[in-house]
C-alpha cells in the first residue's frame, strides 16, 4: 500500500512531461492555433525559442527568438522581427500561419504584420502546395514548402532587427533578393547599419538625418564576398561557443557568451575607444581626457557588470528621478536643478534650438519640458535643448572649451527621496538579518563539526583578505603547484565547502610593511577588464604574501605555442589572431584607460593566460608597483624575459609604457611562429628570428613565418598585418612605436598599417650572421 502513492507521482510526472513535450513543438501549420499569449515554439534542439517577448520591464511585448536556458542576469539577448509590432495586450495576441504567409493578431483584429513571400515584387511565385513554418536549430524562423524543404519562402534572418544570430547574411543576398541591413530603434531615434555597396568602407552606420561613422568587418568574420556590385558579409561562430552581433547607436560589437564569468563579453567592438566614436560611452556618458568612460554627476551605470568588462555602450541612469509627474508635462512644486559640465570638447549631439534670449530663459524654456534633460546658452549661437538623452560628453585637455548644464532633481525633492530610501533599507536590513539568523543558525546545525577556519574572512574595498589557514587549506598545503616565476610561485587551489577553484601567487621577499601591502594591492583590486586576470583578495601572516586570483583552467599561452608535449596546431590561427587582439585591448586598458597609468614592464607568453573558453587574461600586471625595488632584480631571474626586454631596459633610460609595445611585438612574433624569439634558426641567412622575420615582410613572403603545424591554414591578409604590427612594435625608438590603442585599430583593421623600417639594431646584426642559406629557407 505505501508503494502506491509513489506509483501515482509517477504516473503523473510522466503525464506531466509527455504534456511537455507535446506542446513544446517547432511547427505552424495553416489552418492550426499557432501560439498565443506566452506560449512558445522550441527549436528541436532546444536552443531557442519564439514567442512574443517584453525587452526588461517595457510593457509591450513583440514577436522575437531568443536563447532558451540561459541565466535571467545574463542579459539574454531577443532576435526581433516582424518590424517591431507592438503588442499591448500579450492574451489576445496570437501569431498564426495563413496559407504561405505570418501574421500577428491582438483581440481578434486583422493582421498586425505580416510576412512577405518571395515574387511579391518581381511577378508571382511558382505555387506552393503547403507551407510551414518552423523554427529552425540556428535561430531561423523560416516559412517553407512542406513538399520541398529546401525552397523558403521567408525567413527571419532577412528581418534581423539590432541583433544578429551567426549565419545571417548582410547585404543584398542574391538567392532570395533582400539587402538585409541591421536597424536599432528607440521612441527618438532610428541607426541602420549596412554594407556599404560603394566598396570603399566595409559598412556603414547612420540615422535617417546623418552618418554616425563607418569602419570595416574583421577578415575573420566576413565568410563571403558577392563579386557583384555590392559587398556580402556573413559570419560563423567558433565551435563550442554562443555568440551574436549586436548594433547599438553608434557602435557595432560581436558578443561571445563566457562560462567563466557568467556574462556575454565582446569578441569585436566598432569603435573600440571612446575618441573614435560619438556614443562610445551611452546616454549620460562622459569620455574621459585619458579615453575611459564615467557618468556625468548625477549618473551611474546602468549596466555595472558590463562597464567592468569594458563595454559601456548601455550609458547611465538616473541616480534620483527629476521631479516631473506623469506624461503631461507638469512639474512638482520645487522644481528641479542644474550641474555645471564645463572644459566640453564641442557640445554634445543633437541638439535643439529654441527662442530663448537669456540663460535665464533658455533654463526656464528646459524647466517647462519634462524631457528636457540639459541646455546650453551662448551670446553667439542662442539657446540649445537637449532631450531625453545626452550623447557624445567629451572632456577636451586643452581649450577651445564649451559648457552645458545638466538637469537634475532638486534638493528637497532629493531629501524625500532620500528618507523613503532609509525606511526601504532599515526594511531589507531588518529582513536581511533575519535571515541571516536562520541561515547561520542551519549552517551550524548542519555543519557543526567546527567548520571555523574561515572565521576571520574580511572584505576590503572589493578584495577579500583571506586568513592563511583558509588558503592553506584550499591549496592543501600549497602542494598543487602549477609554476614558478621570479615573482614567487603559482599554486592551485579549490575553496573549502564549494567547486570555485582558484590560483594562488606566493611572492618572494617581499619588505613591504603590512599596511604598505595592503593599500597597493587594494589599487590593483579596482582593476577590473574582460582580457585581465581578476583578483580576488590576498593574505598576509609575517613575511608572507599571498595573493588570490581567478583559476584560468587553459593555462598560460607558452605552454599552447612553444611545449613539444602539446599540439600547438590545437591553437588555430583564428584563435591566435583574437588572442593577439585580446592581449592588446588588455594593453590598452592599463596603459590609458585606468586612472594612473599601468605599464606591465614583463609582457610575455608566461604571464598570458586562457580560460576555458579561450578568453585571454593578462596575468601578473601592477608588479612593478607591487614590488617596487626589487622588482628589477625579480625581472632579471625570470626564464626568457630578457628576450622580451626593450632597448631602453638595457641603455638605462626611463620606462615607459612603450616598453610593453616592444615586448607585445616580440609575443606576436612567437604567436605567428611558434617559436621563441631568442631560438636561433637552423637555417637561412639571418639567425635571430625578429630579424628573419623583418626582412621576410619586406620581401612580401609572410607565409614562411607561419607556424608550420598550422600546415599553411591562416588568412594571409591577418598574418601580413600581424607582422607588420609586430615589427612596428620592435622599433628601436619609443616614438616610431605606436600605442596599444593604435595597435587594437591595427589588429581589427580600423587603421591602415605601413611596412615598417627593419629596426636598426636588427640591421647592426646583419654583419654578424652567417650568409650561408639552406634549401629549408623560403
Amino acid at each position: 500500500m505505501r508503494a502506491l502513492p509513489t506509483f501515482l507521482f509517477l504516473l503523473l510526472l510522466a503525464g506531466t512531461f509527455l504534456a511537455v513535450s507535446a506542446f513544446a513543438r517547432d511547427t505552424i501549420l495553416p489552418g492550426e492555433e499557432g501560439i498565443s499569449g506566452n506560449q512558445t515554439l522550441v527549436s528541436k534542439n532546444g536552443v531557442f525559442e519564439l514567442g512574443f517577448f517584453s525587452p526588461g520591464a517595457d510593457i509591450y511585448h513583440f514577436l522575437g527568438v531568443r536563447l532558451t536556458n540561459m541565466p535571467a542576469s545574463a542579459g539574454t539577448p531577443t532576435f526581433w522581427f516582424g518590424d517591431r509590432v507592438y503588442i499591448s495586450d500579450l492574451p489576445s495576441a496570437a501569431l498564426v500561419l495563413f496559407s504561405d504567409r505570418l501574421c500577428i493578431t491582438e483581440a481578434g483584429t486583422s493582421c498586425l504584420w505580416s510576412s512577405s513571400v518571395a515574387g511579391d515584387d518581381d511577378g508571382p511565385a511558382p505555387p506552393v502546395s503547403a507551407a510551414a513554418a518552423v523554427l529552425l536549430g540556428n535561430g531561423n524562423f523560416v516559412v517553407r514548402d512542406q513538399a520541398n524543404s529546401s525552397r523558403v519562402l521567408w525567413q527571419s534572418f532577412d528581418c534581423p532587427g539590432d541583433t544578429l544570430l551567426p549565419g545571417t547574411r548582410l547585404g543584398l543576398d542574391v538567392a532570395t533578393g533582400a539587402n538585409v541591413s541591421m536597424t536599432y530603434t528607440t521612441s527618438w531615434n532610428r541607426a541602420t547599419l549596412r554594407v556599404d555597396r560603394s566598396r570603399r568602407n566595409g559598412f556603414v552606420l547612420a540615422t535617417d538625418e546623418l552618418e554616425l561613422l563607418h569602419g570595416a568587418f574583421p577578415d575573420w568574420m566576413v565568410s563571403s564576398r558577392d563579386n557583384g556590385s555590392s559587398l556580402v558579409m556573413s559570419y560563423h561562430q567558433s565551435p563550442g561557443t554562443v555568440e551574436y552581433m549586436r548594433l547599438h547607436l553608434g557602435q557595432v560589437s560581436l558578443r561571445s557568451w563566457s562560462n567563466s564569468t557568467g556574462l556575454w563579453v565582446s569578441r569585436w567592438t566598432f569603435p573600440s575607444d571612446c575618441r573614435s566614436g560619438a556614443f562610445f560611452c551611452g546616454s549620460f556618458g562622459a569620455c574621459m581626457s585619458a579615453g575611459r568612460c564615467g557618468c556625468v554627476d548625477g549618473f551611474e551605470p546602468s549596466k555595472p557588470d558590463e562597464w567592468q568588462l569594458g563595454y559601456f555602450v548601455s550609458g547611465c541612469s538616473r541616480s534620483l528621478p527629476l521631479s516631473c509627474v506623469g506624461t503631461s508635462g507638469s512639474l512638482m512644486e520645487h522644481g528641479d536643478s542644474f550641474f555645471l559640465l564645463d572644459k566640453l570638447r564641442g557640445l554634445p549631439y543633437s541638439s535643439q534650438n529654441d527662442t530663448a534670449e537669456s540663460d535665464a530663459d533658455c533654463r526656464e524654456a528646459c524647466l517647462s519640458k519634462c524631457y528636457c534633460v540639459a541646455y546650453a546658452y551662448e551670446y553667439e549661437s542662442g539657446c540649445r535643448l537637449w532631450y531625453n538623452h545626452l550623447y557624445n560628453v567629451s572632456f577636451a585637455s586643452r581649450p577651445p572649451y564649451s559648457k552645458v548644464y545638466v538637469r537634475l532633481g532638486s534638493d528637497e525633492f532629493r531629501a524625500k527621496k532620500g528618507m523613503k530610501r532609509i525606511g526601504v533599507v532599515f526594511m531589507v536590513v531588518g529582513l536581511t538579518a533575519t535571515a541571516c539568523v536562520i541561515l547561520i543558525l542551519a549552517f551550524l546545525w548542519r555543519y557543526r563539526g567546527g567548520l571555523f577556519t574561515c572565521r576571520n574572512l574580511q572584505v576590503e574595498g572589493s578584495l577579500a583578505v583571506y586568513p592563511y589557514a583558509l588558503v592553506k587549506r584550499a591549496t592543501r598545503n600549497f602542494s598543487d603547484k602549477l609554476g614558478e616565476g621570479g615573482f614567487g610561485c603559482v599554486f592551485r587551489g579549490t575553496m573549502p565547502g564549494s567547486t570555485v577553484v582558484i590560483a594562488v601567487k606566493r611572492l618572494k621577499g617581499l619588505g613591504h610593511q603590512d599596511k604598505q601591502f595592503r593599500a597597493e594591492v587594494q589599487t590593483l583590486g579596482v582593476i577590473q577588464h574582460t582580457n585581465l586576470v581578476r583578483l580576488l583578495g590576498f593574505c598576509v601572516k609575517g613575511d608572507t604574501r599571498l595573493l588570490v586570483y581567478e583559476y584560468m583552467a587553459n593555462g598560460s599561452l607558452d605552454s599552447h605555442i612553444f611545449s613539444k608535449n602539446s599540439d600547438s596546431g590545437s591553437l588555430s590561427w583564428d584563435l591566435r589572431y583574437r588572442i593577439a587582439l585580446g592581449i592588446a585591448k588588455g594593453l590598452a586598458y592599463l596603459h590609458e584607460e585606468c586612472e594612473d597609468c599601468i605599464i606591465h614592464c614583463d609582457v610575455k607568453p608566461e604571464n598570458i593566460l586562457l580560460d576555458e573558453d579561450f578568453c585571454v587574461k593578462i596575468a601578473d600586471f601592477g608588479m612593478a608597483k607591487l614590488l617596487g625595488r626589487e622588482f628589477n632584480s625579480a625581472l632579471t631571474t625570470i626564464r626568457g624575459t630578457m628576450g622580451y626586454l626593450a632597448p631602453e631596459w638595457l641603455s638605462g633610460q626611463p620606462i615607459t609604457k612603450k616598453a610593453d609595445v616592444y615586448s607585445f611585438g616580440i609575443v606576436l612574433l612567437e604567436m605567428i611562429s611558434g617559436r621563441r624569439s631568442t631560438q636561433r634558426l637552423k637555417f637561412g641567412s639571418h639567425r635571430y628570428f625578429p630579424l628573419y622575420a623583418a626582412a621576410q615582410l619586406n620581401e612580401g613572403n609572410v607565409m614562411c613565418l607561419l607556424d608550420r603545424s598550422l600546415d599553411g591554414n591562416g588568412s594571409v591578409r591577418e598574418l601580413e598585418v600581424t607582422c607588420r604590427v609586430a615589427c612596428w612594435c620592435i622599433q628601436d625608438e619609443e616614438n616610431e612605436r605606436p600605442s596599444m590603442a593604435q595597435v587594437v585599430r591595427m589588429l581589427e583593421g580600423v587603421l591602415n598599417t605601413e611596412i615598417p623600417p627593419v629596426p636598426s639594431s636588427l640591421k647592426n646584426l646583419i654583419e654578424g650572421e652567417d650568409s650561408g642559406t639552406s634549401s629549408e629557407e623560403c
